[in-house]
Parts: C-alpha cells; sequence; structure tokens
C-alpha cells in the first residue's frame, strides 16, 4: 500500500473538513523555503495531510488539527528531501581543516594560521532571538484576549471575518482592535528598547 493510500473511507470525510490546515503547513514551509514555489509546497503539504489523516488515532486524545499540523509539516518536509527539493547545506561554505600534519608544519612559520570558525549566521540569530524576546515580553503585557486575537491572525492565520465569528463580534471591530494592538504594541516596542 502507497503511503498516500487511504486506509479508512471516513478518513476522506477528515481530510474535506481540514483542508486548509495544508494551507497553513505551506505557509509556514514559504517562510523557510523561500526558493521553493507555493504551488509545490502546497502539494507536499497536502501528501503531509493525508500521512497524517492515516496515522490519527483519535484513542490519544489529540485533536486531529493540532495532530496533523505537525506531523504533516514534519511529513511533507521529509518528502521534500526524499525527493531533493531540500537540500542540506554544502560542506564547500564550511571553513577548512587541516590534517594534523599540515597543522603542526605551519608552527615553524612566522605568521600562524587559525583556522576561520566563527558563525557566519550568529548576528543575524542574535537578531531574531532579541526580536523574539521582545515580542514574547510585549505580548505580556497585553490581556489575554488581545493576545488570543493576535495568535489567531499572525499564527493560526485566520481572517479577521473568523476571529469576528470566535469573539462574536463584527468584522469591523477586529479591524479596529488589531489597528490599536498594533499602535500599542509600537510604543511600548519603543519604550522597552529605550529602557
Amino acid at each position: 500500500m502507497s503511503a498516500t493510500a487511504l486506509k479508512d473511507p471516513n478518513v476522506n470525510d477528515m481530510l474535506n473538513d481540514h483542508m486548509p490546515i495544508a494551507r497553513q503547513i505551506a505557509s509556514r514551509l514559504k517562510r523557510r523555503y523561500t526558493w521553493v514555489s507555493m504551488d509545490d509546497l502546497y502539494s507536499y503539504s497536502l501528501l503531509g495531510l493525508t500521512m497524517s489523516a492515516n496515522a490519527f488515532d483519535s484513542t490519544r486524545g489529540v485533536p486531529f488539527p493540532n495532530f496533523a499540523s505537525q506531523k504533516g509539516m514534519f511529513w511533507a518536509i521529509d518528502q521534500m528531501r526524499k525527493d531533493g527539493v531540500l537540500r542540506r547545506r554544502s560542506s564547500a561554505n564550511m571553513p577548512r581543516v587541516l590534517p594534523f600534519s599540515e597543522a603542526a608544519g605551519l608552527a615553524d612559520c612566522e605568521e600562524t594560521w587559525t583556522p576561520d570558525v566563527r558563525d557566519r549566521h550568529a548576528e543575524e540569530d542574535g537578531k531574531q532571538l532579541e526580536a523574539r524576546d521582545l515580542c514574547t515580553a510585549l505580548l505580556r503585557q497585553l490581556r489575554k484576549q488581545d493576545r488570543e486575537l493576535l495568535i489567531m491572525y499572525y499564527s493560526k492565520h485566520m481572517t479577521f471575518r473568523e476571529i469576528a465569528d470566535v469573539f462574536e463580534i463584527s468584522e469591523s471591530s477586529v479591524c479596529l482592535r488589531h489597528k490599536a494592538l498594533i499602535r500599542r504594541l509600537r510604543r511600548l516596542a519603543t519604550v522597552m528598547r529605550v529602557a
């Protein structure tokens, strides 16, 4: 039986009900693998969603959307690696390491050679960590309902209409609240950076 064959006819209904998860997975993958086309990412996401549906066990107490959004992404990445869409970083970019015998011969030279072992991405990674810490601190300053609104919009990729349905308010209210939250976060970020 192939990896994409459905083992249960009810799985087809489950897939039809949870198709937006594949779009969410594709969006998350696009942030990480920018060189892969969105159509390809969506195809792999659908494959991952199908594999998740086949492997899902409802007796474990985990809701299918949570299970599928995590496992589906991992299976999509795994399949992209198998198909050669994703390549690991080549060793050509790595610093050259001398054999011990060559390195020992350098001790006789006036100028000693030291290998370039600094991480070229450390500065960028450091900035990302600072930004993440700042975002975490900023989100702690908000009320729970405001945090939930931002999580629904930015992490779960829900529309203002969908968020309005959850909070049982109008779509324009969600839009105005989102705009006010962004302004507030910008002011708080300015204050926190100065402090």
